[in-house]
């Protein structure tokens, strides 16, 4: 017989001190790597593309087969380049993936840009092609999509409405660093893509973000918006811009030359170990929840190469068929130990700075999606818990304490109810 759960006063099955996952994982050689840039008087300040910024641009460009990249002081400053690049105007409108984390589509809202909902699949939580050509509309511009945890959009899909409606795309990459679709990284597909470089990310700088395009107006557009003096000057050649070459639009969204230091020692050293580690790590994870019939592994289809940094680990569960609410399930899991919430993103149209009404920014309206069902949305967020997102072989012992503690708490739901 199970002994007693520990929500109930029995033995916690888990005593390892928390937070049982952090990242990045300690690197004994950064700070050598960071102090030697300093020692050899490498500047710590770049106003235009050469030294550390041309060779993280230059080789990430490389890895994705991409003509040109910006690199950035956040994946959000990547994404408002993205969106300024394409010069977006106030009123144009934007068919924006409902779930991903909020900064995926709030920079659209500094531009006066109407921000359009669109549904996502119940499984991947993905945006979802079938729900896009009904939004479409005559103000319509681009489409918006991130591939949530790691898992890439439905890229062919995506892409030929996208070139029927003769409508831009931006792939937020930032949970996917290195996720192929069918043997094709993400961030390869749209007219630009971004990736955020934050400090929870795969490759990261503490805070950064880098944008891809292989359109020289996209370039151009997003070069000025942050990228004034001898950046813009050497890296601007189209005749409209030569009045503003110096100046550019007058904002600073440059990266620190630090973080692309790290980012860059983090690519060419670790990168390729950390994706097959955690990749190997999270199947075991994933194998193990299922084996105790409640938990089912995260979605993959059919056309999904490589998850990539696969950014979060998100099981799902039939909380109706559990008999057992998500927040109890949480409280008796974490009563035994375990690091496990709610996952931290709702749904955009649950969040009230999209609300029209409230939080302008600007004078700039916002669209209305109140009265609009996301069934999508609302199921797939329903349905997922966040757990540690375990990499190394040496979290196996924890990822396997882990699915014993699930075991111990399916084995007295009724208990639970």
């Amino acid at each position: 017989m199970s002994k007693p759960l520990a929500i109930f006063g029995g033995p916690q099955m888990i005593e390892t001190p928390r937070p049982h996952f952090s990242w990045p994982p300690p690197l004994p050689e950064l700070a050598e790597t960071v102090a030697a840039y300093i020692r050899a008087g490498r500047p710590l300040s770049i106003i235009d593309r050469s030294g550390i910024y041309a060779e993280l641009e230059d080789r990430f460009a490389t890895l994705h087969g991409r003509r040109y990249a910006v690199a950035t002081s956040s994946g959000t400053m990547a994404l408002y380049s993205a969106f300024f690049g394409l010069d977006l105007q106030p009123g144009d409108e934007v068919i924006s993936t409902v779930y991903s984390f909020h900064a995926t589509a709030t920079p659209l809202l500094h531009l006066g840009v109407q921000v359009v909902f669109c549904d996502v699949e119940a499984d991947t939580g993905n945006i979802d092609p079938a729900s896009i050509e009904p939004l479409i509309t005559s103000r319509t511009r681009a489409i918006l999509t991130n591939d949530m945890w790691g898992h890439p959009v439905a890229k062919a899909a995506v892409g030929e409405i996208a070139r029927r409606h003769d409508l831009a795309w931006v792939e937020d990459c930032s949970h996917a660093h290195f996720a192929e679709y069918e043997g094709k990284p993400v961030g390869s597909f749209g007219d630009v893509a971004v990736w955020s470089l934050q400090g929870n990310k795969l490759l990261t700088g503490g805070e950064g973000g880098i944008l891809l395009t292989d359109s020289v107006d996209i370039y151009e557009r997003a070069t000025l918006l942050g990228h004034g003096l001898r950046r813009s000057k050497n890296c601007v050649r189209s005749p409209q811009w030569q009045p503003i070459a110096h100046t550019g639009f007058g904002l600073k969204l440059r990266m620190h030359p630090l973080a692309a230091v790290i980012v860059l020692h983090m690519l060419e050293h670790h990168s390729s170990r950390w994706l097959a580690e955690r990749n190997e790590t999270l199947q075991r994870f994933s194998k193990g929840l299922s084996r105790t019939g409640w938990v089912r592994p995260m979605a993959r289809r059919a056309y999904v190469t490589s998850m990539g940094a696969h950014y979060g680990f998100k099981p799902r569960i039939d909380f109706e068929a559990l008999g057992v609410t998500r927040e109890r399930l949480i409280e008796a899991l974490q009563a035994e130990g375990l690091v496990v919430s709610l996952p931290g993103s709702q749904p955009f149209h649950k969040l009230a700075l999209f609300d029209p009404e409230r939080f302008t920014v600007g004078r700039f309206e916002k669209h209305d999606n109140r009265g609009r069902a996301f069934p999508g949305a609302e199921a797939y967020y329903a349905s997922i818990l966040s757990l540690p997102t375990f990499t190394f072989r040496a979290d196996w012992p924890l990822v396997d304490a882990y699915v014993a503690a699930f075991e111990k708490v399916f084995s007295q739901l009724e208990a639970l109810r």
